[in-house]
């Protein structure tokens, strides 16, 4: 991938993640609904993923400096 591209993904993976959040957020604080534990571990696995992906990214980006 080019710098551009790297880039795109980049933002896109942030944008992913604010929004997957935002929806922990929602599910586990806001609502009055039960949620089961495997639910908020599959959450945190997601948020596991996207932050790992980023950090990939991130460093592919360092090294084209």
């Amino acid at each position: 991938m080019d710098r551009a591209e790297l880039e795109r993904e980049l933002d896109r993976l942030k944008e992913e993640l604010e929004d997957i959040k935002l929806e922990r957020y929602f599910m586990l604080e806001k609502t009055s609904i039960h949620v089961p534990g495997h639910l908020r571990n599959k959450y945190d696995k997601e948020i596991g993923k996207i932050e790992n992906r980023i950090e990939k990214v991130e460093t592919e980006l360092s090294l084209l400096l």
